[in-house]
C-alpha cells in the first residue's frame, strides 16, 4: 500500500470524524450566552473598533514616515525608494479594494 492509499484509507476510517467535531464545537459555543449585557458588550464594541481605527491610523502615519525616509538606509537610491514606496501602494491599494468587497 502506497502513501496516497494509506492516507485515503486512514480518512474513510475516520467516519467524517472532524466534521463531528466541528459540529460540536459549534453546539457548544452557541449554548454559551455572553455574561455581560447587551448594552455593554455594544459599547464594548464600539471602543473595540475605535481603538483599532485609531491604531491603524497611527499604524500607517508611521508607516509613511518610514517610507520618507527610505534614502537613508545605505544601499537605497532614490530610484529603488521609489519602487519600494510604489509597492506599498499598489500593495495597500489592493488589499482597500479586497476590504471593500
Amino acid at each position: 500500500m502506497n502513501f496516497s492509499e494509506h492516507s485515503e484509507v486512514n480518512l474513510n476510517d475516520q467516519g467524517g470524524f472532524m466534521g463531528k467535531s466541528l459540529r460540536k464545537i459549534k453546539r457548544e459555543r452557541e449554548k454559551i450566552s455572553s455574561p455581560f449585557h447587551p448594552d455593554v458588550m455594544t459599547a464594548w464594541n464600539r471602543g473595540f473598533e475605535a481603538g483599532a481605527k485609531q491604531q491603524n491610523e497611527l499604524d500607517t502615519q508611521l508607516m509613511m514616515e518610514w517610507l520618507g525616509k527610505l534614502e537613508e538606509i545605505p544601499g537605497i537610491g532614490p530610484k529603488t525608494a521609489a519602487r519600494i514606496r510604489e509597492h506599498y501602494l499598489e500593495f495597500m491599494r489592493e488589499r482597500r479594494e479586497r476590504n471593500e468587497r
